[in-house]
């Protein structure tokens, strides 16, 4: 009997990332273009809905896995961060759906010009991931970006939410477009997490 194809971790570590990356690409869309706003939920959710049967394959080959290319708690920590990207945007979508947004703040434009940048970085970075011993300037150049991009998500925040309450009169809308901002900064937040994590595979390992 032929035996089972091994699962390569590192590729489905990039395809998450990609998932996560297409879903800040889909969420950038649909604010820069805010119309059908339940329709392009539902793609987004979809996309999440694709991620985590990636994440869910993997964690079964690892439960079952012997040896593992590195740490089984590193693979663990990195699908599990990834996911966490793509389930925070999915977020920021549904609040917009659900807060019924009738129209979008141009602040909200710039956070998912972050937010996108920020994903595609994390792409980058894992498909170098894969062969981070030969790659090694190209992990720390990327992983230095990701940080970069948190950073400056924390300086718009920090203006958008003073800005907030300074200026908006109306209360639910301040509630409503707090927590959109929250999520927005989380998802930074958790981009930097995964490429911290990836920061520190690379030190263990070289």
């Amino acid at each position: 009997m032929a035996r089972k194809k091994d699962l390569n971790y590192f590729d489905v570590l990039t395809t998450a990332s990609c998932y996560a990356y297409q879903t800040a690409c889909q969420l950038n869309e649909m604010i820069s273009n805010y119309h059908d706003v339940a329709q392009k939920a539902k793609a987004i959710h979809d996309l999440e809905h694709a991620a985590d049967y990636e994440c869910h394959r993997l964690f079964e080959a690892l439960n079952i896995a012997f040896i593992t290319p590195i740490d089984r708690e590193d693979i663990y920590d990195l699908i599990k961060s990834i996911d966490d990207i793509t389930d925070l945007l999915e977020d920021v979508a549904n609040r917009f759906y659900m807060f019924n947004i009738a129209a979008v703040r141009p602040e909200a434009i710039k956070f998912c010009v972050l937010m996108e940048n920020a994903t595609q970085r994390l792409y980058e970075l894992l498909q170098s991931f894969k062969n981070h011993k030969k790659n090694q300037a190209t992990v720390h150049r990327l992983v230095k970006e990701v940080n970069t991009l948190e950073e400056e998500g924390d300086c718009l925040y920090r203006d958008l939410v003073k800005e907030l309450f300074l200026k908006e009169k109306d209360v639910m809308e301040v509630i409503k477009w707090k927590e959109i901002f929250d999520d927005m900064e989380n998802v930074l937040d958790a981009c930097e997490d995964v490429a911290d994590i990836i920061q520190g595979v690379v030190m263990k390992n070289n």
